[in-house]
């Protein structure tokens, strides 16, 4: 009777452990160390080691990084989804992360480390967003990299953050993520906006200012210009036949010049491009920073 009992219990047990979901934080991770602290040798610097041993080391294919588990697995399986269909249309990357307790000094460094010190970002200037909700903080805030600096300003941030934010407040964490995924999709597809169109990105991620010509003006004052030499020529040549009669003159009269001399002077001027070589600013609609890994970053966030 006992020996029943006993695998009785034993296949009720067994059933409960197959229908109870894996917790939301079964993502890979690693571990650093001092001999290998799993980021490109290019982000190692001196006095940065600290901040990539305080920061979590995760396979960046996984995206969905829910530590404050406020998420279920069927969550962040869609959420997965909806970063692939974005990652796919718009070849910027997405990570999404959740946090009980921030290493950092503030979200900003948390999770512009987390996207450095983990291989996030399409291409050579490595261009996605991060999205972090940090519980400990309480804070939501977007870090964007690359081109996607160029392409989500200040005010677009704002709005995306916007589109989530009442779900944020009601503790609707998978509605609040894939509000702003939605919204951040949107966004691409509308293209650059009209406050960044004079910014390009550097093979370093920085984001430069582009001075762009005003060919109507240009084309003004090339045809001024080429106005001014023409009457010059025409005036040089006119010149030129009277100084040659008045010479044929002279001689005809015994008259011997002395010199005659015509000095021309041209003035060029050069465009100079200057650098303010500053770790910070703004780039038309888009403020951005320097990380402790030496790349830059926009973002915005805000608290709940």
């Amino acid at each position: 009777m006992k020996k029943w009992i006993y695998y009785v219990c034993l296949i009720i047990l067994l059933f409960l452990i197959s229908i109870i979901p894996a917790s939301a934080k079964e993502f890979k991770i690693c571990t650093r160390t001092s001999t290998n602290l799993h980021v490109k040798d290019s982000f190692i610097r001196k006095d940065n080691i600290d901040d990539i041993m305080s920061t979590p080391c995760v396979d960046f294919v996984e995206k969905v990084y829910d530590y404050a588990d406020l998420l279920t697995d069927t969550e962040e399986e869609n959420l997965y989804n909806e970063i692939q269909n974005f990652i796919e249309k718009s070849n910027y990357d997405l990570a999404l992360v959740t946090i009980n307790e921030n290493p950092k000094t503030n979200e900003v460094v948390f999770a512009d480390d987390f996207y450095d010190y983990n291989g996030f970002g399409k291409g050579d200037t490595r261009d996605g967003l991060l999205f972090l909700i940090d519980m400990y903080n309480r804070r939501i805030y977007i870090s964007t990299t690359g081109y996607a600096i160029k392409m989500y300003s200040d005010s677009r941030i704002d709005s995306i953050i916007d589109s989530g934010y009442s779900a944020l407040k009601s503790e609707q964490y998978y509605n609040c993520l894939s509000s702003m995924i939605k919204s951040t999709m949107d966004y691409y597809l509308e293209g650059y906006p009209s406050s960044n169109q004079n910014i390009e990105i550097n093979e370093f991620g920085k984001p430069v200012i582009i001075k762009y010509m005003n060919y109507p003006f240009v084309g003004l004052i090339a045809g001024i210009i080429a106005l001014v030499v023409s009457i010059i020529f025409y005036n040089i040549s006119r010149l030129k036949i009277k100084v040659g009669s008045t010479i044929s003159y002279l001689k005809n009269k015994n008259i011997t010049s002395r010199s005659d001399r015509l000095v021309n002077s041209v003035v060029t001027h050069h465009l100079r491009n200057t650098d303010t070589g500053s770790s910070g600013g703004s780039s038309g609609g888009s403020s951005y920073h320097s990380s402790s890994s030496g790349s830059f970053h926009g973002g915005g966030g805000r608290g709940f």
